[in-house]
């Protein structure tokens, strides 16, 4: 036996990861398994869970305020005389002779009101005191200004109602809003209106009128100091200099300096690093690939306009990629990398959001002023990001060498918007020295000026210490606080660990990161708009497709349908010869038209779409394994396509994509371009995959072997093709089966599989051409397979694999629904059902109970569920008892006043009986979501309770699919026990198990 050489692979995902330990010089699979976990996000949305938590905590918060608000309001109208003492909130609604109270507002400018009308109108406007703005603008200027600035579009609509009704006060024809309102005939919003809204300034305002008109007609109540400790009342807020303070403790530290905090992305010297780097970076291609940068003279013309003190009118701020085409005078020929050519008219290299959105409120002194003087201007960025509150800026702005016009001016900003949100990687120090790195002409890159600055090594690190364990993630990265990533990150880390502790650190780390991990929101969400569209049109062709063949929709091959695409992408033409591709023989001779590798994929592995084409049999018969340049010149003579022809006909094709068009155009892919190719396609590049493969390659003690790398970032193209040869997809048409989470693990092989000697002899195993490789199939990929029976034994290993999963033992969750039901009693049949109304009609509900309000309210998540065990039921043969325990009991478990009762099939839960005391004298078995359980011989995952049924739901463990054999509550006694198997992430738990695993 040869000395062991481990290669670990590993496909962490945001609800997986899939792990695979191989033995090289031995050829063993010595670990191979999915481990499954719950992303923290909601299913449908993909919403972080936290944001529904946010959302429902600052109703709350909110509530709470409102209603201490309008006890405060009560003690003083009781202490002024205007209600009984012994008055509740109920003594203020309306009864039979009473005037509405938009009616009493406008008129406590007309009459005197007595002692109730005036106390129904204050403890009204006590509740709703109209809105406060907290940095969104001046209101003066609210219906003029842009509001993209804002939290969400919500707040923007709730601005521009407000700034259309300050329009209708400002023409002087209304006294109060109170009296607006009333002329409008109501003062409530209706269906996610907010045409009602009012601002809270404008609410004291018209308080101060009704107090002074009372004052007026001889109302004694209406005193100065009643109106005075109302007043306050009325616009108390919580200050939040404290709370500040707390938040910007959280803020990171520099990547350069580790002693400094990252600077505001809105201060002008991050803004301006982030310009200079952008404009440098930009490369114009041309037809042969070689790339050309902007002129140092031409950056700082651009520079100058983005940055301009004084206001720019429409497009004349943007500096978008197409004035850059027009004011260079490029030809059609060149275009920019990595942007669309229809992308060019709307896209900028870099916006400067918050110097613009200042530019629109400040003056232009005050902005030429900040523009000579950076250190004031980060100043004043710093300021904005860090206030949450006017209060809270404004004692910032303090300390700032500022007049009072100016500190007004700033105040004005929407400061509580996304633009002046959130913090980079560098400090103020950091960037203050790469911005005068950038401005000297010889500075071409963010590399050139790190190393000009002498910042270049300074990378913050953790001290570089390795670990024989790799140690937490969020210890490694602590400024991320991405639940996903950390979530993923913590279940490949307890992976990684476990399998440490039994193998050693293995000699290589093979990672391919989910894709839901790597790509960031915008990526995302371009992707799921673009898919969207895919399926749109696959959905449409597979119709028209079937009804012209006569066959099922879901008959049609995916392979016609990719043709489709790039048919539609080339329109409708073979792109090396102009010659049309007739639709109709397309879809009914698979022969007649052919899918190519642009750049042959036997020298670049490269099996993306952009290196695709759709093409005419006879042109990928002559092209063969050759560049379309390679082909034309050196076959001119023989009938090949003109080259000058083709090239004109790619570049006047605005659907492809520039990728695709330098690939068309690749007129030099020599030995070295080659090798840049397969690289590429081997390691993924992108910055979550780098930070991950930073992450093992920094912390763990790897053996002292002599290699360079032991971390390799996988990139997903590369393993697709090897899954694909080695017939390692198990779905239809020999497509990836995502529905069997054993997928996981059979990535994670080819993953530790992937090597890039490994993925050239797949590409030379495909070098004869598609028809003479699938005749020699078997034998030519058994030299490209780690050893000759890698994939059988991954076949077979994967019939054997259990995914195991995280159980989450949290009792924390949503209590109720929230719709609130009126409660109008229950049925008189024995299921006791709750007779609800709601959203216009009546329904029956079980699992109900009635609030403080008097409403039924739906019990939402479960937490857990309890078994108990009565062993002198049945004659001393044992009963079980099944409880649900959901979150809204918890409060009661914890102060002593529940009491369990044993759920019954097809009866209220308000009907259930208590379960019986010789049942409750032992321990319960408690089973959360997730648990494994045994009963006998069965063995399966528990999913759900079905409480209309009584009945608990559960899982084949390698499916997933639901047991229908698995022994049924009514079955167990005192000899058939639940027994709750505690899972490894390995799975190691199942070796002995496996037999009644695969039989159940």
């Amino acid at each position: 036996m040869a000395e062991p050489y481990l290669v670990l692979g590993l496909d962490p995902g945001i609800s997986s990861c899939g792990f695979a330990l191989l033995d090289m010089n031995n050829h063993k699979i010595l670990e191979m398994g999915s481990h499954l976990f719950n992303a923290p996000q909601e299913d449908k949305t993909k919403v972080s869970l936290a944001v529904g938590r946010r959302n429902a905590r600052s109703a709350r918060r909110n509530n709470l305020r409102t209603k201490n608000r309008q006890k405060h309001c009560m003690e003083l109208l009781q202490e002024a005389g205007l209600v009984p003492q012994e008055a509740t909130k109920q003594w203020f609604q309306s009864t039979k002779g009473d005037r509405p109270l938009l009616e009493l507002r406008f008129a406590a400018l007309e009459r005197p009101l007595t002692n109730r009308e005036f106390a129904q109108v204050l403890y009204a406007l006590s509740a709703r005191r109209g809105f406060i703005p907290h940095g969104e603008g001046r209101i003066s200027k609210l219906s003029d200004m842009d509001t993209s600035g804002s939290s969400d579009a919500e707040a923007g609509k709730v601005l521009r109602a407000i700034g259309e009704n300050n329009k209708l006060m400002a023409q002087g024809r209304f006294r109060t809003v109170g009296e607006m309102l009333y002329d409008q005939g109501r003062s409530r919003n209706k269906g996610g209106s907010y045409e009602r809204c009012v601002l809270n300034s404008q609410i004291v305002d018209e308080v101060h009128i009704i107090f002074q008109s009372q004052r007026t007609q001889q109302n004694t109540t209406a005193t100065q100091e009643l109106e005075a400790e109302y007043i306050q009342n009325l616009t108390w807020e919580k200050r939040t200099l404290d709370h500040d303070a707390k938040v910007h403790a959280l803020v990171g530290k520099c990547s350069y300096f580790p002693d400094e905090f990252r600077a505001a992305r809105a201060d002008l010297s991050s803004e301006l690093c982030n310009a200079y780097e952008r404009l440098k970076h930009l490369r114009i291609v041309n037809a042969d690939g070689d790339e050309v940068a902007l002129a140092p003279e031409q950056v700082e013309t651009y520079i100058a306009i983005l940055f301009s003190p004084e206001p720019l009118k429409g497009k004349k701020e943007k500096v978008t990629y197409a004035r850059i085409r027009k004011d260079l005078d490029l030809s059609a020929h060149l275009f920019f990398k990595g942007i669309d050519p229809e992308d060019e008219k709307d896209h900028e290299p870099y916006a400067p959001k918050a110097w613009r959105a200042m530019r629109k409120v400040l003056s232009t002194e005050l902005m030429e002023r900040l523009r000579s003087d950076r250190t004031l201007a980060d100043a004043v960025g710093e300021a904005l990001t860090y206030a949450s509150s006017e209060d809270s800026l404004v004692y910032q702005l303090d300390n700032l060498d500022l007049s009072d016009e100016e500190r007004s001016q700033i105040l004005a900003l929407p400061f509580s918007g996304k633009i002046f949100k959130g913090y980079g990687s560098r400090s103020l120090k950091a960037l203050d020295m790469l911005v005068d790195a950038f401005e000297e002409p010889e500075v071409t890159t963010l590399a050139e000026a790190e190393e000009s600055s002498g910042l270049l090594g300074l990378r913050m690190s953790d001290s570089g210490a390795r670990y024989p364990l790799l140690p937490s993630y969020s210890n490694y990265d602590k400024e991320n606080r991405n639940p996903v990533v950390l979530r993923a990150m913590g279940r490949m880390r307890r992976i990684v660990n476990a399998i440490i502790r039994i193998y050693g650190v293995p000699d290589e780390i093979h990672v391919e990161l989910g894709r839901d991990l790597k790509r960031s929101k915008h990526e995302k969400d371009l992707i799921n708009k673009r898919n969207r569209e895919n399926e749109r049109k696959n959905k449409q062709w597979r119709a028209q497709i079937a009804e012209e063949q006569g066959i099922d929709p879901d008959e049609v091959r995916p392979k016609l349908l990719r043709k489709i695409a790039l048919w539609e992408e080339q329109d409708n033409f073979d792109i090396y010869t102009g010659h049309k591709i007739e639709f109709d023989r397309m879809i009914s001779d698979d022969k007649y038209c052919e899918i190519d590798h642009v750049l042959p994929y036997s020298r670049t592995c490269d099996d993306s779409r952009n290196n695709k084409v759709l093409v005419l049999a006879k042109s990928n018969q002559d092209k063969r394994e050759r560049t379309p340049y390679e082909w034309m010149t050196q076959d001119a003579r023989k009938g090949a396509p003109n080259w000058d022809e083709y090239q004109a006909r790619v570049i006047a094709n605005h659907h492809i994509s520039p990728r695709k068009r330098r690939y068309l155009l690749n007129n030099n892919l020599g030995p070295d371009q080659e090798s840049d190719f397969l690289s590429r396609n081997l390691n993924d590049d992108r910055y979550m995959s780098r930070e991950v493969k930073s992450y093992l390659e920094d912390t763990l003690i790897f053996p002292e072997d002599g290699r360079v790398k032991h971390v390799i970032a996988v990139a997903g193209g590369a393993t697709g093709s090897l899954r694909h040869v080695w017939g390692l997809n198990f779905g239809a048409n020999n497509s990836k089966d995502r529905s069997d989470n054993r997928h996981h693990a059979v990535d994670a092989c080819v993953i530790a599989a992937c090597s890039e000697s490994t993925l050239q002899a797949v590409a030379k195993a495909r070098k004869l051409g598609a028809e003479t490789y699938k005749r020699m199939r078997k034998d030519r990929l058994k030299d490209t397979q780690p050893w000759p029976t890698f994939a059988d034994e991954v076949i077979a290993r994967r019939e054997s694999v259990i995914p195991t999963r995280m159980v989450s033992h949290g009792v924390t969750g949503r209590a109720f629904e929230d719709t609130n039901y009126r409660f109008d009693g229950v049925t008189n049949d024995a299921k006791k059902l709750g007779i609800l109304y709601g959203n216009g009609k009546t329904t029956k509900k079980g699992n109900f109970v009635i609030g403080s309000d008097g409403n039924a309210h739906l019990v939402d998540g479960m937490a857990f569920l309890r078994l108990w065990l009565d062993p002198t039921a049945r004659k001393g043969k044992g009963k079980w008892y099944a409880e649900p325990v959901y979150y809204a009991d918890i409060p009661a478990i914890k102060n002593g006043t529940y009491i369990p009762r044993a759920a019954k099939a097809h009866v209220a839960r308000v009907a259930w009986e208590p379960v019986p005391e010789n049942a409750l004298a032992s321990a319960p078995v408690v089973l959360f979501s997730g648990n494994v359980v045994k009963v006998g011989s069965a063995i399966a995952r528990y999913s759900r309770f079905d409480i209309g049924n009584a009945a608990l739901v559960l899982e084949n463990l390698r499916t997933g699919e639901e047991c229908k054999k698995f022994p049924t509550l009514g079955r167990w006694n005192n000899e058939l026990v639940p027994i709750i198997i505690n899972e490894d992430c390995l799975g190691h738990c199942y070796k002995e198990l496996l037999p009644n695993i695969l039989e159940g």
